[in-house]
């Protein structure tokens, strides 16, 4: 096939686990992922899946390194322990700095946990090595605390790009690189789709993995005010991102929290599903891509 195929993997914490399930479709109906582009834990799963081109193989591996290491490396047990099912993460992290850190030492500090611990669960799931080197070429997403903008990485270390680009905001601390100050893809950029073209595909697809339920507020005060905002503003930002593709896959996350990794054959299976709805629109794509010639032949 002449027609080159991009993918941007959005960010959303373990909701990110469909996108497994979307590359999985991908391969049962033989179309191919040229490149990728990924933001925060769409990196994560965009680095792996350019190093080993295997959705049940990355699955598996990701079913393994999630014991009780992973949430205890992460602090995600308290996380989950003691805040709302459905709040977002920066809700969750200022619960934590409220609950468990005094004022003055808070200032000091860049966040909760230094990102030389995201670096090493990072490192269970993707294999040391340059960005330039992997089977399919790949684009992993930050942000600029300096500028602001979002950056895309191509080259260098792929378990630091990896790890600057899912490093969240006042949970880990930023990333130096390059002369920059780095942190989470998410902030600026949560379904990286404009950097495909750049990478010379002639199809993008984005996969957008925001929570889709909402509870009810039951207290109203400012606090909860400010999470429900971000977490609105999060997903029409993701929406919207994803939509500039020329297929958008949005699987159905339910109310699942970005740090509840346990749901993962739930979210692979969603994953799928919005995968396989979506193959005829992707074919129709390839279609009008092709040379008139190649088009009669597949017809």
């Amino acid at each position: 096939m002449s027609v080159k195929i991009g993918i941007a993997l959005g960010a959303g914490g373990a909701r990110g686990l469909a996108h497994l399930g979307v590359l999985k479709v991908l391969e049962d109906e033989g179309i191919p992922v040229h490149c990728l582009a990924g933001s925060s834990i769409g990196a994560v799963v965009s680095a792996m899946y350019a190093q080993n081109p295997d959705a049940d193989f990355i699955t598996e591996r990701i079913r393994q390194a999630i014991d009780e290491s992973f949430y205890d490396e992460l602090r995600l047990n308290s996380l989950k322990k003691n805040c709302a099912k459905n709040g977002s993460i920066f809700h969750q992290v200022a619960q934590n700095i409220k609950n468990r850190i005094i004022i003055n030492i808070a200032q000091s500090r860049e966040a909760l946990l230094k990102e030389v611990r995201l670096r090493n669960v990072i490192s269970k799931f993707i294999e040391a090595g340059n960005i330039e080197d992997t089977k399919i070429p790949l684009g992993i997403v930050a942000t600029s605390l300096h500028t602001g903008e979002y950056t895309l990485i191509r080259t260098g270390d792929i378990i630091a790009a990896v790890t600057a680009s899912s490093s969240i905001p006042c949970f880990f601390s930023p990333m130096f690189w390059n002369g920059d100050l780095l942190t989470d893809g998410a902030v600026s950029c949560p379904v990286p789709v404009q950097f495909l073209s750049q990478m010379g595909v002639d199809i993008t697809i984005g996969v957008e993995v925001c929570m889709r339920e909402y509870s009810p507020l039951e207290v109203v005060n400012v606090i909860e005010i400010i999470d429900r905002i971000n977490l609105i503003t999060s997903r029409n930002l993701s929406r919207m991102m994803a939509n500039a593709a020329d297929v958008a896959i949005c699987p159905d996350t339910k109310d699942i929290s970005w740090s509840d990794f346990s749901r993962l054959d739930e979210l692979v299976q969603a994953g799928m599903d919005s995968a396989k709805e979506k193959i005829p629109e992707i074919n129709k794509a390839i279609q009008r891509k092709l040379p008139w010639y190649k088009r009669l032949i597949r017809q």
